[in-house]
């Protein structure tokens, strides 16, 4: 996957929208590079993950006879893979990656992110035109302690512009001044 070697080909799974390698090798550098999830002796890629190793050039996906070698082609043949929730998630990854960090796709919004120092994080994709209520956030925030990860929120505008906003824990403790 480095320098101008050629790209490495997935095999497209129409039924679950996502992309498959079965080379023993090609898993394992994949997996060491944070990509896919191992099931049995294949490699299962979520859409995001093909679509961004198809977008920049590093792969080529498979579909029977047929070889697809750019991202508007996949979309193309496949849109109904493609919800809307797609489309934030390749900007926020295809950042995060470029920026140097691991990323796995956990759900759809909702990443786990490993930075350059080796910290984990879970990372919620919001978008701006959304309103998310204050108790949605504080569960996010919640459920990223609860496995001792820090939070990260990216807001993804209108324009496609990221924004990244990390949670610190905040003592809410009042101190009374008790002057008589």
């Amino acid at each position: 996957m480095s320098g101008k070697s050629a790209p490495i080909e997935l095999l497209f799974d129409h039924a679950t929208c996502s992309g498959v390698v079965n080379n023993p090798a090609l898993i394992d550098e994949l997996s060491q590079r944070w990509y896919g999830r191992r099931e049995g002796d294949k490699l299962v890629l979520n859409l995001v993950e093909t679509a961004y190793l198809l977008s920049t050039g590093r792969a080529v996906v498979r579909v029977d006879d047929r070889v697809i070698e750019t991202l508007q082609d996949l979309v193309s043949a496949y849109g109904r893979c493609f919800d809307d929730k797609f489309w934030p998630m390749l900007s926020v990854f295809k950042d995060l990656r470029e920026r140097g960090r691991k990323v796995r796709v956990v759900e759809p919004m909702k990443f786990l992110v490993k930075d350059k120092s080796g910290e984990l994080r879970l990372v919620f994709i919001l978008e701006e035109k959304y309103l998310v209520p204050t108790e949605r956030l504080v569960e996010m925030v919640s459920e990223a302690m609860r496995h001792n990860l820090k939070a990260t929120f990216a807001i993804v505008s209108l324009q496609g512009e990221l924004t990244y906003y990390n949670s610190i824990p905040v003592d809410m403790k009042v101190e009374r001044d008790e002057r008589v």
